[in-house]
């Protein structure tokens, strides 16, 4: 894919353009118009058949917002199929931005998992181990992808929900039998030991945003949250809420994050350097203490002012 011309297709980003991301065998192109997505599947069926690979007409979908009217997408003939949302390494994505059918995707993943762990939590009776299996297991399933969700107040309340219902099953208390005893839903987390979900899904945003600032200004990572597209007018009314607005609420509050034993002995995991307040990069401590710098990896994610086909 590096030697195909793309210089001037995609979206223009800080002046690059961001024209594809992939992982492993699952391709995502980026274009503003049909036509140019078009032509740019057709480089890349090309390019692909030439190592003795194909794709996979089937799962090739595209996707477009608003802007793009609409016109068949073909490939050699073939019409691929438009989708209004798709799943991208394990979460949905649709043009809209909606978090709301992602979370109903992970309620029924956690759900899931719960019932793998059901027979053991309900068996022992040991409350750290049962609050160990779940935090371990449903949790994570519960709050996957949360580094890059935009929470909004009722979309914790919809992970709390949740949490809610599955902490009532660990205990065998029905719904009607709490509200008729009048046990509150805090008394039913202090039982049963468990985490609270929302609180786990912004720390998970905390930390990615520690893995964002260390990253160096070409990633597209960084480059994605730091961009500010110049030349489109915003549309009227409030503005929507955006991922990074979690960190400014935290210094609106002033919340201080409780510093572990471990950072009390070495330090931050990572601080930011900076001239009057400014900041200008950030550095990790754990190159001080094991000669890592403590990058566990990296998510793309890009906003398309245009289509996108995906391709696995």
């Amino acid at each position: 894919m590096r030697h195909l011309e793309w210089e001037d297709s995609g979206v223009k980003v800080d002046g690059r353009f961001l024209h594809h991301l992939r992982f492993a065998d699952d391709i995502v192109l980026i274009t503003t118009n049909i036509e140019r997505a078009e032509r740019m599947l057709a480089e890349f069926d090309s390019a692909c058949g030439k190592i003795g690979l194909r794709l996979n007409l089937t799962k090739t979908m595209f996707m477009k917002n608003g802007l793009v009217p609409d016109a068949p997408f073909t490939l050699n003939g073939t019409n691929i199929s438009e989708c209004p949302s798709y799943v991208y390494l394990g979460r949905e994505v649709n043009m809209m931005n909606d978090l709301a059918p992602e979370l109903c995707r992970r309620k029924r993943t956690a759900w899931g998992a719960f019932k793998n762990i059901e027979g053991v939590v309900k068996k022992t009776k040991n409350i750290r181990l049962r609050a160990h299996l779940f935090d371990t297991a449903v949790l994570p399933a519960l709050t996957y992808a949360s580094e890059t969700w935009t929470l909004r107040k009722q979309d914790e309340h919809a992970v709390s929900v949740t949490q809610r219902a599955l902490g009532r099953t660990m205990l065998g208390i029905s719904l009607y039998t709490q509200v008729q005893k009048g046990i509150r839903s805090f008394e039913l987390r202090h039982r049963t030991k468990i985490r609270d979900a929302v609180d786990y899904a912004k720390k998970s945003k905390i930390m990615w945003a520690g893995h964002v600032m260390r990253y160096s200004g070409d990633r597209w990572t960084r480059a994605v949250t730091d961009w500010i597209p110049r030349d489109i007018k915003r549309t009227p009314g409030r503005p929507p809420t955006r991922w990074s607005f979690f960190t400014k609420a935290l210094n609106e509050r002033n919340v201080e994050p409780r510093v572990p034993e471990r950072e009390r002995l070495f330090g931050p995991l990572w601080l930011v350097t900076g001239t009057n307040g400014d900041v200008t990069g950030a550095r990790s401590r754990k190159s001080m203490n094991n000669g890592t710098t403590g990058d566990t990896g990296e998510v793309q994610a890009a906003l398309a002012d245009g289509c996108f086909s995906y391709s696995s």
